[in-house]
Formats: structure tokens, C-alpha cells, sequence
């Protein structure tokens, strides 16, 4: 077994070597014996492929735990918004590679968790990587594991007593309209239970006007919630402040009533 866990980033590696593959052979274009209006043309072309990939690698850079480690942080960020004594459910939605969950799962030792995730296709995570993170950190014995959608929680009502959840939502490609999914999270939150969502929720073309959203969480018993910019609850590199990225980052926190 690994001695260490493996975190992965956020970011796809396979889709930053897509655009610097597509950047690579563009480039060479505007070296060989072509018409000069090709070789311009190609050249233009590549700037766009060009920029994506240098965002995207920087990311990957910053988000690291070699770089500036800030998924590290922002999941620390949020496990320090979950209150109580720990003790109960606690459901992360979209666990990605499991760093979230362990995290809460060091910091209350007492709760029972569970992480769910879409884990396939185009992501490199794994359900298998998750258990075996768990198992090298030492918490493997309260932390299940469950291949789910965010759009249809295979819970019943009013089961978790702490729900999180980290830049999941608005890839959940089941539910058109990503309000709908945030209200199926609140479904399986206990009344009095608690939830802290990281999320592009200043993104209008994912989440429509940030008071629909916000009446919309009141309309199914969210109270109590405040809502809280990344940026100003943690420095942010400029680069991740590119609304491609980090800029349209947002806290949605608060309890069910």
C-alpha cells in the first residue's frame, strides 16, 4: 500500500494536454514552408489554445500540494465552517479523490461519513482512490463510499445531519437547472442540520440571479444562510480569480429549518 495519499487537482490532466497538443501543432505550423496567410492564420489561432493551457497549467501549479496547495486550503476553509460537536451523518457531495471528506473525518472523530460522486468518464478520480486515501489516512472505518448523482441522492429524507460540498454542482450534467440540485441536497438534510456549499454561484449562465438562488434555498427550508464570496474569505492568487476558474467562487452556508 502507498504511504502517501493522492490528492488529486481539480483540474483534468487529460484535457490541458488536449489544448497544448492542439497549441503544439498549430505552432508548427507558423514554422514550415506554407503560405504566409496560413502560417498567420495558424498563429492567431493558436493564441486562444495557447492562453487556455498556461491558465490551466497554472492552476494545476496552484491548486498542488507541490505549488501553492490552495485545494488544500479552500477544503480546510470549508471543514472550519462546519460547526457543532461533529457528532452524527455528514454527506460530501462530489468527493472527487476524497480530500474533503478526510479531512472532516480527522476533525470530528466522532461523526459517520459519507462522500458520493459520479467517479467515471471524463474525471480522473476514483472510487477506489478515495477508499485507499481513507485507508492511509486512518479513517477508513467511518467514511463509506458511493457512486450516485448529485440530482438524485440515493437517500431518504431528512437523513444527514451536516451536509458540504465543493465545486460539484454545476458539473452535475443530469439536472439542466443546477437550483434543482442544491434542493435535492437540502431533501436529505436533517431539520436543524447544516450545510456549507462552495460553488460558481455568481455564474448567472449556471445558476440564473444570485437572489433566485438565494429564494429558492428559502423555499425548501434553507434559514440562517449567508452567502460569502471566496475571494474574500481567502487570498486568491489574481490568475484564479479568472471566471474560468475561481472568480465566480461562492459560500453558500447555513441550516435547514
Amino acid at each position: 500500500m502507498k504511504s502517501k495519499a493522492n490528492y488529486q487537482t481539480w483540474i483534468r490532466m487529460h484535457k490541458l494536454l488536449i489544448f497544448f497538443i492542439i497549441s503544439l501543432m498549430l505552432l508548427s505550423i507558423t514554422v514550415i514552408p506554407v503560405n504566409v496567410y496560413v502560417r498567420l492564420l495558424a498563429g492567431i489561432l493558436a493564441l486562444p489554445f495557447l492562453y487556455i493551457t498556461f491558465i490551466l497549467s497554472y492552476s494545476v501549479y496552484q491548486f498542488a500540494a507541490f505549488g501553492g496547495d490552495y485545494q488544500s486550503k479552500i477544503h480546510d476553509l470549508i471543514a472550519a465552517k462546519v460547526n457543532g460537536d461533529g457528532e452524527g451523518k455528514i454527506l460530501d457531495i462530489g468527493t472527487g479523490s476524497g480530500s474533503l471528506i478526510i479531512k472532516l473525518a480527522k476533525a470530528f472523530p466522532k461523526a459517520k461519513l459519507t462522500g458520493i460522486d459520479y467517479w467515471g468518464g471524463n474525471w480522473e478520480y476514483s472510487k477506489a482512490q478515495c477508499q485507499q486515501n481513507a485507508e492511509i489516512e486512518g479513517v477508513s472505518d467511518r467514511i463509506e463510499f458511493l457512486k450516485a448523482s448529485a440530482a438524485e441522492l440515493p437517500f431518504h429524507d431528512h437523513e444527514f445531519d451536516r451536509i458540504v460540498s465543493c465545486l460539484t454542482f454545476h458539473e452535475v450534467k443530469d439536472k439542466s437547472k443546477k437550483t434543482e440540485v442544491l434542493i435535492e441536497a437540502l431533501r436529505v438534510l436533517k431539520p436543524g442540520g447544516e450545510f456549507v456549499f462552495l460553488d460558481l454561484f455568481m455564474d448567472k449562465k449556471i445558476f440564473g440571479d444570485e437572489k433566485e438562488l438565494i429564494n429558492a434555498l428559502k423555499n425548501h427550508d434553507a434559514a440562517e444562510w449567508n452567502s460569502c464570496k471566496l475571494a474574500d474569505a481567502i487570498p486568491l492568487p489574481k490568475l484564479l480569480l479568472n471566471k474560468k476558474v475561481l472568480g465566480n467562487a461562492m459560500i453558500l452556508s447555513g441550516r435547514k429549518i
